[in-house]
């Protein structure tokens, strides 16, 4: 039979199924393979075709016991996830229950067909295979007896012998840490922050403990809401508003005049933890998440007092002992607490601290990966500049990405090394040897390389985004780390290179202005102070050549960059919360300016119009009257007609312009003022008035 498959039903008969069937209310193919066992004469067989759901999930474990005390599984087949469709998702597996009435017979045949893509007909031929050659590798014997062995009972069929020992002897790791689940607020878009979106002053990111987060006085708090496949340390983006003990979260009412969020296991919150995502379909990994943070439902984590403990159990479950172990107690991507709590936990995994020093260095170098880049709240300064004091700011930058090149090579090799390492350690440990191996691929190595082109392309952008960020102060090549991101001004922090004055840094794609207000010029000032005179021709060749944009200069190809693709650039790697706004008049490019959001108030776009708007206008109309003169003097009429392209251009930015300054205007009169703790997709809307001044964010 192919029961109905419904999760999601109405009221009436999800009323009448909990009162009936409450053990197996969880969908009603579970009910319908309850009813069938009981309507099936004794010895007698039938046959399914169901979601893989009920073989795992804690939700239809009364369904398991159910068909493990009452029938034997004669044979099971479990299919690869497109087998019936290739356009959908759909894990599906077939199986013959037979009523068994003698409590021996309980070995049954299994294929494990999850890995032969190719539709049906693959399928089909996998299944024949087996049956002329019962040795091929993906068909397994088992007594469901072994089912019992394990936490949950799930249809873990290709469980190894050894591994259903680990469990029997193995103390369940609940009894070792405390997992929790987080909370959820509610409403994210009113509660959370990506970090960089508010003011660093009203943030708080170390707190030890409640008491103390609500003596500071601050708004803002690191929130764990778990994140992509990383090991070992990272995943820190975002900010909880958690005010007075998180007041107005906790009482916060929406339309309908319920409180929404859930705030769980509070005694928790701001521990040192491990932590792992609860959708997991990158592979399963875990991470050490230092004191200071509120844990989401998306951010599991572990707690225990024992710090060492908790070190050797997050080692454990990164290496492939703990995949191998959660796939087969829940192989669907979301993996819950009850899954990881009964991981069995061997004596002898946590208890030998001579693998301490690998697992700490392990945290170490994915630590500094992740602070190697701007958009973490732990970035000091690129790693291209981290060097160049030792070179008296007198070097190339080839050299100098050589270098990092080398160093995050180093970096990758040696994490890899120790997660081999203990990969083998707890590979022995757990008996695993023939079903497992310590070796990594490559991808599964949580820290970068820059060893490709495109890496080279990723860090000089990186470079140009860095010379933005000095440029606007919220860095200083004298200042590791955040310069100004709110709060006071501190002009003490810039000694070497000094910010813009004013909150704006126009792109053109020629030089209008002659002077620092063109960014170009800016540019070559910052190349000078950071990798001296001597080179910056050599330099700025270096990285044009890197960033892959066409123009006759390596000027005019930097330029090129900066006023067509930095903004994409800078989009995508903060996530579409960008804290520079680009004001864009529109297709021609007649004005083009980025603003950078912590230094913003009323009056910036008043400024923006005034001292630099109408300055390009007056440039355009400059470079307008002398292509006139000299398209009426040139007599090659190649080279007139070029005149007249370029002088045509230039029209259409002037007249793109005047257009723009009317709205500007506009909105310029209003002295529109923003709170930062909105978050960039409330103030980017607010700041234009219902006029289109910027370039849309998403």
């Amino acid at each position: 039979t192919n029961p109905p498959y419904l999760n999601k039903m109405n009221s009436t008969l999800k009323k009448y199924v909990k009162k009936h069937y409450k053990d197996y209310s969880a969908d009603l193919f579970s009910v319908f393979i309850w009813h069938n066992i009981n309507m099936t004469k004794a010895n007698g067989y039938a046959s399914y075709m169901t979601p893989v759901s009920w073989m795992f999930l804690k939700s239809f474990e009364k369904l398991r016991d159910s068909v493990l005390q009452l029938t034997s599984i004669a044979s099971l087949i479990q299919m690869e996830t497109h087998a019936y469709f290739d356009e959908a998702y759909v894990t599906i597996n077939t199986f013959v229950l037979k009523k068994a009435t003698d409590k021996t017979d309980k070995a049954g045949t299994y294929l494990r067909l999850v890995d032969f893509t190719g539709g049906m007909e693959v399928q089909r031929q996998k299944v024949t295979a087996a049956i002329v050659d019962p040795s091929v590798n993906y068909l397994y014997r088992t007594n469901q007896t072994n089912f019992g062995k394990i936490p949950g009972s799930p249809i873990a069929y290709w469980a190894s012998k050894n591994l259903i020992h680990d469990f029997e002897i193995g103390a369940p790791l609940g009894d070792l840490v405390d997992a929790r689940h987080g909370m959820f607020t509610g409403d994210n878009n009113m509660f959370i922050r990506l970090w960089y979106e508010v003011s660093l002053p009203k943030c708080s990111l170390n707190e030890n403990n409640a008491a103390d987060a609500l003596r500071s006085g601050k708004k803002w708090f690191p929130y764990n809401k778990g994140g992509a496949y990383r090991k070992w340390y990272g995943n820190y983006d975002y900010l909880v508003n958690w005010l007075n003990d998180g007041y107005e979260l906790k009482t916060y009412k929406r339309a309908d005049g319920k409180v929404h969020s859930g705030v769980a296991n509070e005694q928790y919150f701001f521990r040192e933890a491990i932590t792992w995502s609860l959708i997991t379909s990158g592979g399963f990994s875990i991470r050490y998440r230092e004191p200071g943070s509120i844990h989401d439902v998306s951010g599991m984590s572990a707690f225990s007092n024992d710090h060492n403990q908790l070190m050797r159990v997050m080692a454990l479950l990164n290496s492939p002992v703990g995949e191998h172990c959660f796939k087969m107690l829940n192989p669907t991507i979301n993996l819950q607490v009850g899954n990881v709590t009964v991981f069995p936990v061997l004596h002898s995994a946590i208890e030998a601290p001579t693998w301490d020093s690998l697992i700490q260095n392990s945290v170490k170098l994915t630590k500094q990966d992740w602070n190697s880049e701007e958009q973490r709240w732990g970035f000091w300064t690129l790693p291209v500049l981290v060097h160049i004091a030792e070179h008296n700011r007198n070097w190339t930058v080839e050299a100098a990405f050589n270098q990092w090149k080398q160093e995050a090579q180093d970096r990758f090799d040696q994490l890899k090394k120790n997660e081999e390492e203990l990969n083998k350690i707890f590979i022995d440990l757990y008996g695993l040897q023939d079903e497992l191996s310590p070796e990594e691929s490559d991808k599964e190595v949580s820290v970068r390389k820059a060893d490709r082109k495109a890496d080279l392309g990723r860090d000089i952008r990186a470079f140009m985004s860095y010379f933005i960020g000095v440029t606007f102060g919220r860095y200083s090549l004298d200042t590791p780390g955040l310069a100004f991101a709110g709060g006071d001004w501190d002009a003490s922090k810039y000694t070497s290179y000094q910010p813009n004055a004013d909150d704006v840094i126009v792109l053109t794609d020629s030089d209008y202005f002659g002077d620092d207000r063109d960014i170009m010029h800016r540019f070559r000032e910052f190349l000078t102070v950071t990798f001296g005179k001597e080179h910056l021709e050599e330099n700025l060749t270096f990285i044009a050549k890197a960033l892959g944009k066409a123009g006759d200069t390596a000027e005019d190809q930097i330029r090129s960059y900066l006023f067509n693709d930095f903004y994409k650039n800078h989009l995508t790697i903060y996530q579409k919360r960008p804290i520079y706004w680009q004001l864009d008049s529109g297709r021609q490019g007649g004005f083009k300016a980025l603003m950078y959001l912590h230094r913003y108030d009323g009056d910036t776009m008043a400024m923006i119009r005034t001292s630099y708007l109408h300055t390009l206008q007056a440039a355009y109309e400059k470079r307008v009257t002398t292509l006139d003169t000299f398209i009426a003097s040139e007599t090659n009429t190649r080279q007139k007609n070029q005149l007249i392209k370029q002088r045509d251009h230039t029209r259409k930015q002037l007249e793109e312009l005047v257009k723009y300054d009317a709205q500007l205007q506009h909105v310029a009169n209003m002295h529109i003022a923003i709170d930062l703790d909105d978050g960039v997709v409330v103030n980017h809307q607010k700041v234009q008035a219902d006029v289109k001044l910027l370039t849309p964010i998403k």
